[in-house]
């Protein structure tokens, strides 16, 4: 075989595509992801793509991004909202730096993309015009959900999740947990399945974390019996979407997160194929979602399948679907020892309790910092 042939393929218009490369570029785009979703911004990339998430405008001028990307990041620099002062030019993030890191995310990882207007062609007239628009614009808040499922084989498919709706609180939780862990030794994953009598205080421990973030972060479930559908997984998918909407819904009703806001959705990684199937479906029915129900103040940043394995915000959401799953699965609920409960239903009890779920409920329970309905 010649050696252009190897690791390549053609494509729909008889063009060789590089697999090799297309394959280093998905697991670079993967990396990526996974720092984002962990709240990461310590370096120009991930810095640059916060500021594209949380400011749409950024998308479509590069330098409304700079702009942004000064008084966020560089702001210790500047002389004043909107001065600079001439020595501190050589100190601060330069400009092409800034595109060069914009590009790569826009065009290879195909994330967070311009208008359509503007990615058929930036237009070098509009930058100025643009720019002078940065203070007019209200500084768009974020949504960061984070989603796991649980019930395939149980009485109620449940789709729980928790929200963060201050950007800095995802990246301060993480710190927090990460602290802990560090004083408390404590190295393993949360997982529901894995709480026992040994090591029930220390997941009684992040209750008490979790309070810290009240005011801005919040659970969400949306739970349905399983008797009675085919298929399985359409049907949670189709629950995941309805928990989003009804979530932004629910936060803009109540003053909690109104809109116009930037969302960005997390859901734990199962099979690469079929999340890359979920995560476009996904997508599109909240961008549809945005325009039919939202008047286009939803701005869909980012939907990802990610493993959960270095995601603390995952991890709390598989803790708060298995805290359901043991109380509205009754295959779930364990006999008493000795008259005490077990591990798992001790810290499920003490969980729901926390935040205010009621057994009793059956709609919609609890306050801002925790829904759960049922369809």
């Amino acid at each position: 075989m010649p050696l252009d042939e190897q690791d390549t393929e053609r494509d729909d218009w008889g063009g060789k595509r590089d697999l090799a490369k297309e394959q280093k570029l998905e697991r670079e785009k993967a990396l990526f992801v996974q720092k984002l979703a962990a709240g990461e911004k310590d370096t120009l990339p991930t810095r640059v793509a916060w500021v594209l998430n949380r400011h749409p405008e950024a998308r479509d001028s590069d330098v409304t991004l700079q702009i942004i990307y000064w008084r966020t990041f560089d702001h210790a620099l500047l002389a004043g909202q909107n001065m600079v002062a001439i020595e501190n030019l050589y100190r601060l993030t330069r400009l092409t730096n800034i595109t060069r890191a914009r590009a790569k995310i826009q065009n290879e990882y195909r994330m967070f993309l311009a208008s359509d207007e503007v990615r058929r062609r930036r237009v070098v007239k509009d930058e100025e015009e643009r720019a002078k628009q940065v203070d007019d614009r209200p500084d768009t808040g974020t949504i960061t959900v984070y989603s796991d499922e649980t019930g395939k084989t149980d009485d109620y498919l449940i789709v729980g999740s928790i929200w963060f709706l201050k950007g800095d609180d995802v990246p301060g939780l993480s710190h927090a947990i990460a602290e802990w862990r560090e004083a408390n030794q404590f190295r393993e994953e949360f997982h529901f399945t894995r709480i026992r009598d040994h090591n029930i205080s220390a997941y009684l421990a992040v209750l008490d974390l979790l309070d810290r973030f009240a005011a801005t972060v919040s659970f969400r479930a949306i739970m349905i019996e399983r008797r009675g559908h085919a298929d399985i997984q359409r049907v949670l998918d189709d629950m995941l979407k309805h928990l989003i909407i009804r979530g932004v819904a629910h936060g803009h009703d109540t003053g909690r997160a109104p809109l116009p806001r930037s969302i960005s959705v997390f859901k734990d990684a199962e099979e690469e194929v079929r999340d890359k199937l979920v995560v476009a479906n996904l997508t599109t029915d909240l961008k549809h979602a945005s325009q039919a129900s939202f008047e286009g103040k939803l701005y869909v940043s980012l939907v990802q399948a990610v493993d959960s394995k270095e995601l603390v915000p995952i991890q709390l959401a598989d803790l708060f679907c298995g805290c359901l799953a043991r109380r509205y699965n009754k295959s779930n609920r364990s006999p008493q020892v000795n008259g005490e409960p077990r591990a798992k239903d001790r810290f499920a009890d003490e969980f729901l309790s926390r935040f205010n779920i009621l057994p009793e409920a059956s709609k919609d329970f609890g306050g801002d910092m925790t829904v759960v309905e049922r369809v």
